[in-house]
């Protein structure tokens, strides 16, 4: 795939009414301020949300023990690139280093934006996905975020 990277921010974890409920998105951001909505799952969510939030569990997370394995290791995650959008589904990939040498592995866009917030790590996109998903501030109305929610609730 050709096209351009862009470097995005995460806006936020939020909580949307969709016929099946309230659903997690994340939403991501550019320089321009576009916005990209990404439905996650719940845990993920809450993964994500502690994340940005410097939170640090009683017991290591899934997302906590792979960042922990990595260090373990000498290994260090470099960045994030959700790459491809296809029939709804977005693909992703960890770039990592070990021992001088660079690799990608295949992960979830969700499993990926925990552990780039674990470890500091930019989150890309390819500016062809991103345009295909950008969407108006508009169709987000009555997103509640996730933190109001979970305060709401706990």
């Amino acid at each position: 795939m050709n096209g351009s990277i862009l470097t995005v921010r995460i806006k936020g974890v939020y909580l949307i009414q969709t016929m099946s409920g309230a659903t997690p998105i994340v939403l991501l951001e550019d320089d321009t301020n576009r916005i990209m909505p990404i439905y996650i799952g719940l845990p993920e969510a809450i993964s994500i949300s502690a994340g940005l939030n410097n939170e640090i569990p009683p017991r290591p997370m899934t997302h906590d023990l792979i960042i922990s394995l990595l260090e373990q290791f000498g290994s260090q995650i470099d960045n994030v690139l959700i790459d491809e959008l296809n029939e709804g589904v977005y693909y992703a990939r960890l770039s990592i280093s070990l021992n001088g040498s660079k690799f990608e592995i295949d992960a979830r866009p969700s499993d990926c934006i925990a552990i780039a917030v674990r470890s500091n790590a930019t989150i890309h996109v390819r500016e062809d996905v991103f345009s295909e998903a950008v969407v108006n501030v508009d169709e987000l109305e009555g997103i509640l975020s996730l933190d109001s929610f979970l305060s709401e609730t706990g």
